[in-house]
């Protein structure tokens, strides 16, 4: 069984790589049902953030609800020549829920 933090990093890696279909897999069973595959894909794509780096940091869990630390390395590639290519830094907390013995990703509102 992955632990919580390895399944926030796979996650993270699935993202940065691209790999929408598989990051969709790591959200709540509840946020897959209402929001599919292809329309999950478009809203990454369309961010105006790239994320280059990732590294889950820690978490502070309970029984059934997690909060996992994790530094991002990112690029805003809209952003005027020369500030398109730096990466900027900075450290998120994100929410994960225990469900049926799994860890699941809960999406922001």
């Amino acid at each position: 069984e992955e632990t919580i933090e390895e399944r926030a990093q796979a996650r993270w890696d699935a993202l940065i790589e691209r790999n929408t279909g598989q990051a969709w897999e790591y959200y709540t069973p509840g946020y897959r049902e209402t929001v599919d595959r292809r329309d999950f894909a478009y809203s990454i794509a369309n961010r105006p953030v790239r994320w280059v780096q990732a590294e889950v940091r820690d978490a502070d869990c309970g029984e059934e609800r997690c909060t996992v630390r994790t530094e991002l390395g990112y690029t805003l590639p809209s952003a005027p020549h020369g500030l398109s290519r730096q990466v900027q830094r900075r450290t998120i907390e994100e929410t994960w829920v225990r469900i049926d013995g799994q860890w699941w990703y809960v999406a922001p509102d």
